[in-house]
């Protein structure tokens, strides 16, 4: 099933809130696979990650910055072990499964807003019927 299967399948339903948070839930089922990101957002999550692993391994990333001051070409023999050491920190820390939970993370909100904004719009609509 795609998201566009999902959403066609959730709109048939009544707009009850019953039927609002089975639509939610449905949409919460979607495999990771299918999250699609728009470029814009998906540079920012992916800039969010590259900060997230530099957090994650700062001290790592601060041992090899230590080992290489004041050196030029003996960097590359004197500190290999913090280099590696480094490398392997900043490589299981960015990984694709991190990356789809930063993506699930912003779909997830987004929906929580598109969810505020549309109950809000429902109950102006709601305001404005019992004025009139």
């Amino acid at each position: 099933m795609t998201i566009g299967d999902s959403l066609n399948n959730n709109s048939n339903n009544k707009k009850t809130g019953q039927d609002n948070v089975e639509k939610d839930m449905g949409y919460m089922s979607i495999p990771d696979s299918e999250i699609i990101v728009p470029n814009a957002i998906d540079s920012y999550l992916r800039k969010k990650l590259k900060d997230q692993t530099l957090t994650d391994c700062e001290s790592s990333v601060r041992e090899f910055a230590r080992c290489t001051e004041d050196k030029l070409f003996s960097v590359i023999w004197e500190c290999k072990e913090q280099q590696q050491k480094m490398r392997e920190c900043l490589t299981s820390h960015t990984t694709p499964e991190r990356l789809q939970a930063l993506k699930r993370e912003w779909i997830d909100h987004t929906k929580q807003k598109i969810w505020e904004l549309k109950k809000q719009h429902e109950q102006d609509l709601l305001n404005n019927n019992k004025t009139n």
